[in-house]
């Protein structure tokens, strides 16, 4: 049996070891092709297409993307953006998922494409996740930001971003205001002032010593800050 990760992280020797023993098809529509190579592989359509999108050593090997479906790397790549955005964990299970925000970070074309597309892709699921409340997608959700954050991939502009998206609720539940302090990636005191931080994400900033006591009495002598924070804050004067 082929894993995921065996053909995410292969290089170009073992992906032609690998893709040797695939039967080619006389189909020519790519969706069929691209599904006989992964019943074969004993994967699906989006395992095997996000495997192969991600791994750099696959541009060349011309002749495993003509055997998956695929005239060119590039056609590869747009089919890979383009159901890796969309996948809340169906045919990608978080294990695939966290594999990809783990493998070869050299890469940095790669590398940004992974940054460009996360917005995208973790809209889709919150979508999801405020329709449903469904436990399970709220688990996978939590295990693939973390591996956003230790992985190396999130910036300060992706922290920035999440903090001034509508998403409070997700954010407290999965502790991420202490993934963005653990990674150094916002200054505490942009945080603490932030207002779209909830008051419970403040506290943490509070108890972990991060913010002094000048900072609190600033932050209680403006007007505007709500009665949950200004309650909170000051019990910590």
């Amino acid at each position: 049996m082929t894993s995921f990760r065996s053909i995410l992280t292969a290089d170009d020797s073992d992906l032609v070891r690998i893709f040797y023993r695939v039967k080619p098809t006389a189909e020519r529509d790519f969706l069929k092709k691209i599904n006989h190579a992964a019943v074969q592989l004993q994967l699906n359509h989006r395992q095997l297409v996000c495997a192969l999108g991600f791994n750099p050593h696959i541009r060349d090997l011309t002749d495993i993307l003509s055997l998956v479906g695929f005239s060119s790397y590039k056609l590869l790549a747009y089919r890979r953006d383009e159901l890796f955005v969309t996948d809340a964990y169906q045919q990608l299970d978080i294990d695939n998922v966290v594999d990809i925000y783990a493998s070869d970070r050299e890469d940095t074309a790669l590398l940004t494409t992974l940054r460009e597309l996360l917005p995208q892709r973790l809209d889709a699921i919150e979508a999801k996740l405020h329709e449903s409340g469904e436990s399970a997608l709220m688990v996978s959700y939590k295990m693939e930001v973390h591996a956003i954050y230790s992985s190396g991939i999130a910036t300060a502009e992706f922290a920035a971003r999440r903090i001034a998206s509508p998403i409070a609720d997700l954010r407290q539940m999965i502790a991420e205001i202490r993934m963005i302090v653990d990674g150094n990636l916002l200054p505490p005191a942009n945080l603490f002032y932030a207002d779209a931080l909830l008051p419970e994400e403040k506290r943490y900033l509070l108890e972990c010593g991060l913010i002094g006591a000048p900072m609190i009495q600033n932050r209680l002598a403006n007007p505007a800050i709500s009665e949950d924070e200004r309650q909170m804050l000051e019990d910590f004067v």
